[in-house]
């Protein structure tokens, strides 16, 4: 194949061209190229590899589908990928394929997302980041790219539901193995999209990033809080700033960089499951990685290979098998990890759980992610020191009849987050089996120690034991209840009495819950932008 590097500059595109040993240089300016400068390079495939996407029109790739060449580009703009298909047509019509995307997202995230949820019959939770190496070469157009959507709002399928985040606030803090614990941020790229569109989770797609400087990464939340704030206007203003404060910091980091991506969901014998997928890019080239899905596809095409027609993004074109090579060439290393997930209630019962009602036993085996919908009668608490005690943790107000919803998010560790809302009312606790027949459940400092008893007719919850932080409390001061979960005519019903001694009643909610489907959708911000 004849390679031609084309840039804004002649001298180092034929600087580039002589390393690589390519045919030669062109100067071409993207921003300005029609169909008839195209056509005197003579190409039959274009790669568009400049960048930065974000904010950019299709003017470019339009000329060349005019000009009779195929395109790929590296695009991990999320705007424009998602205005990419108004060129179907005309991609078309001139029968050339053009494709956006080719770069880790989405390219590379779905192709492993194919590889890991094989056969799974459910989908509630998909996690995917990028964690890059302190040293490694940071271009401009790179750090323009990630600060045009730091701090800006974005639409992110989450808890269910189209929420507005904002790019770089934190997301979750992640074991990432061979490269350790990194703090992860929200990014704004075609996955958001594309992965609620085709896989269609239950519950959560995110994309994220995470530096390996923690003060880079605080430093890039602190920029984000700023545009929130309205104190910064134009944070691309700040690339090169924070392209030299990132140099400075280099030396205070390792050329180990990396991917993850992660999925959550029931396997083709409906068993909770998380799958891995770890990928290591040692010696600072991990940027490379964008590049893999491109010259995968360029590679393809000049061995007589054929292109889809039409334009489209880079998704369910490339299998993970394929990326092998390109990841052995520049001594990447991969793993995947898969792992069953099992809740709180059923590893601290050890098997007992299956002697609860059958609606009981559904509420704790449902996950990764069981959603929940129902009503309740609250009794609200019996004095002032116990109504600012409710107060604080969250609890419901008195009411004959309040509408409930109850999320429970099972992870990799075992622990169970569980979100209640009774109307306005809105609290989260975390628990997780801390020994036999025995759950603690977690409010921010406090935990209570609940032992758990499996009956034919009723599952009972009992507080046996609480704590501040790491400190065990007098028992003589722990909350009063005994909590049961029971079926009636085949539905969910709970009661949960809460009271402390001398204090009287915190509160006392009862009520049934049925099973609640949710399935994913396209963003309505996107299909206002396409």
């Amino acid at each position: 194949a004849r390679v031609i590097i084309a840039g804004r500059s002649r001298e180092r595109a034929g600087r580039c061209a002589q390393e690589l040993g390519a045919a030669g240089a062109a100067v071409l300016d993207r921003n300005a190229a029609d169909a008839g400068a195209l056509k005197a390079i003579g190409a039959d495939l274009v790669i568009d590899a400049a960048g930065p996407f974000q904010g950019a029109d299709l003017g470019f790739a339009r000329a060349v589908i005019e000009s009779g060449a195929h395109y790929l580009d590296l695009a991990d703009a999320r705007d424009f990928v998602a205005a990419f298909p108004q060129l179907d047509a005309l991609a078309r019509r001139r029968n050339v394929a053009a494709v956006t995307g080719a770069s880790s997202t989405p390219a590379l995230t779905h192709a492993v997302l194919d590889t890991l949820c094989a056969g799974w019959r459910r989908l509630d939770i998909v996690r995917a980041g990028i964690a890059p190496a302190n040293k490694m070469q940071r271009g401009p157009s790179v750090m323009k790219a990630v600060l045009s959507w730091t701090g800006a709002p974005a639409a992110v399928w989450e808890e269910g539901e189209w929420r507005i985040r904002h790019g770089w606030t934190h997301c979750a803090d992640i074991d990432v193995p061979g490269l350790g614990r990194r703090r992860f941020a929200l990014a704004e790229t075609p996955d958001l999209d594309l992965i609620p569109a085709r896989y269609a989770p239950r519950d959560t797609a995110l994309f994220m990033a995470g530096l390996e400087a923690p003060l880079m990464q605080r430093g890039m939340e602190v920029m984000s809080a700023l545009r929130r704030w309205g104190l910064v206007r134009e944070s691309q203003n700040w690339a090169g700033w924070l392209r030299g404060a990132g140099e400075l910091l280099s030396a205070f980091g390792s050329d180990r960089g990396g991917m993850i991506v992660e999925a959550f969901g029931r396997d083709a014998d409906d068993r909770p499951m998380c799958a891995r997928w770890t990928m290591i890019a040692p010696n600072g080239l991990g940027p490379n990685t964008p590049t893999f899905a491109a010259l995968i596809l360029a590679r393809r095409f000049a061995a007589g290979g054929v292109l889809p027609i039409g334009a489209r993004a880079c998704v369910s074109m490339l299998r993970l098998e394929d990326f092998a090579p390109e990841f052995a060439r520049n001594g990447f290393t991969t793993r995947i990890d898969i792992a069953p997930l099992i809740a709180p209630f059923e590893t601290a019962l050890q098997g007992g759980l299956d002697a609860a009602p059958a609606a009981v036993r559904a509420a704790h085996r449902s996950g990764p992610v069981t959603r929940w919908r129902g009503a309740a009668q609250v009794r609200g608490a019996s004095s002032l020191p116990a109504r600012l005690i409710a107060r604080f943790f969250g609890f419901p107000a008195a009411s004959p009849h309040t509408p409930v919803e109850v999320a429970m998010r099972l992870d990799r560790s075992g622990v169970e987050t569980w979100t209640r809302r009774f109307g306005a009312y809105t609290f989260t606790s975390r628990l997780r089996a801390v020994g036999p027949g025995v759950v603690r459940e977690r409010f921010g400092p406090f935990a209570f120690d609940i032992a758990l008893h499996a009956a034919p007719d009723r599952l009972a919850m009992r507080v046996v034991g609480w704590r501040v932080g790491p400190v065990s409390m007098p028992a003589r001061f722990a909350p009063r209840s005994v909590a049961t979960e029971t079926e009636q005519e085949g539905r969910f019903h709970f009661d949960v009495p809460i009271a402390l001694p001398l204090l009287g009643r915190i509160a006392h909610y009862s009520g049934w819950l049925e099973p609640e489907e949710v399935e994913g959708s396209t963003s309505p911000a996107v299909l206002e932008r396409a």
